[in-house]
């Protein structure tokens, strides 16, 4: 019996013992998780923290930036700076005023004028009058080739935002600088009204040429730049050392305390122009949710618990078996519903296709295969005439019918962008053209709508790097050459680079330093006359002296959303030529975007500039796309009737080739209708051209309507032109586009 007894005892003392240490275990575990959701809380609190600081040096510096830009194109200052009266060259209650306002408590203006000297400083008259280009190379750069600096960097006196903005007249004479610099202060004052507390340490390296130092702080050797620094965080610096706080790799990690109050550490650097740190912006945050005491509990209770549970094995083993289920339980969920996403992230919701995100995927599948693209090419008409459901229906049918013609699987891109792996390129192409273009309609039964899709193709190899935006560079390129099967994407065939001409178009309208938009004039003859007073202004781009017409880089600019800034610079620089030549007769023909008047400011802009440039509105001709008159929105149809009523004059451009809504040409009132160059070129020649030419000349004639033909290219075609009564000839037979306008004829 006592054996048996010593036998249960040793044999309970084991469970006893394995129960406490599974326990003990699954505490363990259960309370790392705990303390995993504490430090995921922190780090999401401190990273949202680090992102609000970034935006905050942002706009500061932005702000800046607004401040140097309103001061440059004030009328007042311009015309001081013009007449040298550098006495009164700021108003002095302009800084007092903006000074009221906290964000920009400390700010500084200073003034160059167009030969390099130093004119106004707004906080010392020590070196006014000076010649500053040779000790400011960044002022010299600017200078040999005028644009706008947007900089922090550190001085003689502190780390500061800078911003410097050329000055013009309005007949865009340079006339120097403004420079505008603002403190990071107002930073800190905004992040202290949530209880976090900044140091702006400036790196050690500068130390020497701070001499005259803003805050006059500094610490184990560092300067600190913030004003009123808090005295909680003043004295964490002394105790720990700075070295200790910007050193440190695990930033948010750090947790400091002063006074029994918990912060939370960390960091952003600032860089200067090279890309080097030049400061380092340390954050404290107070601990206001009580994270550290928190957790603090948590391992209290946990050695309470553990103590207890040591004594009650049965509640802990039951306990542990509870969680383990649980665990599984939970598991089994996160894994039904992680296939469950994964499903709804690899398939797309509207066809039976696979998703972009798939294709990534896949990358092993296709890496040795071609890899063919296919765009519906009709189908923004189809959504523009059927609406959007029935869009999504022919997108769901294509992709049936895809899958049924090649028996593979097929990735939807984009909206109307397919891609899927061929092994043979001709046989798959031509067996989707001849299904789709020879064979049955697709056919929308909801709506008994039939249509015939077409479809345009490019390939690239699987095993290039970025397939995809390789495969939307050929397919850009096929858009255009509609009569090839596909565009192979080589580098020696593709014409031009997409990405490329996209940095181009970044720097013409942004900085104009490598590229820069030039306008080029093309003379339109009286046909009566026999004079040319009437030009077009053609958009070019010019890198470093190449000169690119808009086939190389119009799609991209639309796609890039630049139409409007192109369209901007197009307008002041053609009315700032216009203006310099002194016959009032002559005119000029601007291109308008649809994209100009989704924005609703082309009138702004286009009545500012003519009062810039002391023009006429009637001197100037807005050319608008057929597209754009006949199918844009009423609101755009308000904006040209606005325009016209302002005394400018409109052209139908390209008329012929689209929409030709007769309706919205009268209620726009139109002066000139262009007749689209691809009936003009072979006039003399192809009879269909001719009868459409005559058919657009009669109609104009009715409306009381100018009609001015493109493309008159040699003095066969102008015969005929003439023939036929049109008033205007445009065409290499008369003008080449040039800088320049051309002498009359």
């Amino acid at each position: 019996m006592d054996q048996l007894t010593k036998r249960e005892i040793i044999r309970q003392s084991w469970i006893l013992i394995i129960s406490i240490i599974l326990f003990i275990v699954s505490l363990i575990f259960y309370f790392s998780i705990e303390e995993s959701y504490i430090s995921k809380s922190e780090d999401n609190y401190i990273c949202s923290i680090r992102k609000e600081l970034k935006v905050l040096i942002k706009l500061k510096q932005e702000e800046s930036y607004d401040i140097a830009r309103s001061i440059s194109t004030n009328k007042k200052f311009i015309q001081d700076m013009k007449n040298g009266k550098y006495k009164n060259l700021l108003n002095e209650y302009f800084l007092k005023d903006l000074q009221k306002n906290n964000t920009y408590k400390h700010i500084w203006v200073h003034v160059v004028d167009k030969e390099g000297f130093s004119r106004y400083s707004s906080w010392t008259t020590k070196g006014l009058n000076k010649y500053v280009l040779n000790k400011r190379a960044d002022l010299k750069k600017i200078y040999k080739h005028p644009h706008i600096k947007k900089s922090i960097s550190v001085g003689m006196f502190d780390i500061t935002f800078k911003s410097i903005v050329p000055v013009y007249d309005r007949n865009h004479n340079f006339l120097g600088v403004v420079e505008v610099i603002t403190h990071f202060n107002s930073i800190a004052k905004n992040l202290a009204k949530n209880d976090i507390y900044s140091a702006l340490v400036v790196e050690k390296r500068f130390t020497k040429q701070l001499i005259y130092p803003f805050s006059k702080l500094f610490i184990n050797g560092y300067y600190i730049s913030t004003l009123e620094l808090n005295k909680d965080v003043k004295k964490l610096l002394l105790q720990n050392g700075v070295k200790y706080f910007i050193n440190n790799p695990k930033e948010h990690e750090i947790r400091v305390s002063s006074f029994g109050q918990n912060y939370f550490l960390t960091k952003v650097n600032i860089r200067g122009i090279n890309g080097d740190v030049i400061a380092h912006y340390l954050l404290f945050i107070k601990d206001k949710a009580g994270l550290k005491n928190k957790e603090t509990l948590l391992d209290m209770v946990m050695f309470l618990i553990v103590f207890i549970f040591i004594f009650i094995t049965y509640f802990g083993v039951k306990a542990h078996i509870k969680y383990l289920n649980v665990i599984n339980n939970l598991s089994d969920k996160v894994k039904e519903e992680t296939e469950k996403n994964l499903s709804l992230i690899y398939n797309d919701n509207l066809t039976t296709a696979y998703s972009k995100e798939k294709f990534f995927i896949d990358k092993e599948f296709y890496k040795n295969k071609e890899l063919i693209m296919l765009n519906i090419r009709n189908f923004s008409k189809i959504n523009d005439t059927y609406g959007f459901s029935v869009g999504d229906e022919i997108l769901r049918l294509s992709v049936e019918k895809l899958q049924t013609i090649l028996e593979r699987r097929i990735y939807r891109i984009d909206s109307d962008e397919f891609v899927f792996i061929s092994d043979d390129i001709d046989y798959d192409i031509h067996h989707i053209i001849h299904h789709f273009s020879h064979s049955d309609l697709l056919h929308i039964e909801k709506d008994d709508i039939n249509l015939r899709i077409l479809f345009s193709f490019s390939i690239v190899h699987g095993e290039d790097e970025d397939p995809l935006r390789k495969l939307g560079i050929a397919m850009k390129q096929a858009k255009k050459e509609p009569y090839k099967d596909y565009v192979y994407y080589k580098e020696k065939d593709i014409k031009h680079d997409f990405i490329k001409f996209n940095a181009y178009l970044y720097d013409a309208v942004f900085y104009e330093e490598e590229a820069r938009i030039v306008p080029y004039f093309q003379g339109i003859r009286n046909n009566k006359t026999g004079k040319i007073i009437k030009y077009e202004s053609l958009a070019r781009l010019e890198v470093n002296g190449k000169i690119y017409s808009p086939y190389y880089f119009i799609e991209i600019a639309k796609s890039s959303g630049f139409l409007i800034e192109i369209t901007r610079i197009m307008i002041d620089k053609s009315f700032n030529y216009l203006s310099k030549h002194n016959s009032k007769d002559i005119t000029i023909s601007i291109n308008i975007t649809e994209d100009d008047l989704y924005s609703k400011k082309l009138k702004e802009y286009l009545l500012e500039k003519l009062k810039f440039y002391n023009l006429k509105a009637s001197q100037i001709v807005l050319e608008i796309l057929e597209g754009v008159s006949a199918g844009g929105t009423h609101d755009s149809v308000i904006q040209l009737q606005d325009l016209k009523a302002e005394g400018f004059k409109l052209a139908i451009d390209d008329f012929g080739v689209e929409y030709s809504n007769f309706e919205r040409i009268d209620e726009l009132d139109v002066d000139f209708i262009k007749i689209d160059g691809k009936y003009i070129k072979n006039l003399d020649k192809n009879h269909k051209s001719y009868k459409i030419a005559k058919a657009i000349a009669n109609f104009a004639s009715s409306m009381e309507i100018k009609v001015i033909a493109e493309f008159v290219e040699n003095e066969e075609i102008q015969k005929v032109v003439e023939e036929l009564g049109i008033e205007f000839s445009q065409g290499y037979c008369f003008s080449v586009p040039d800088r320049n306008f051309v002498e009359n004829l």
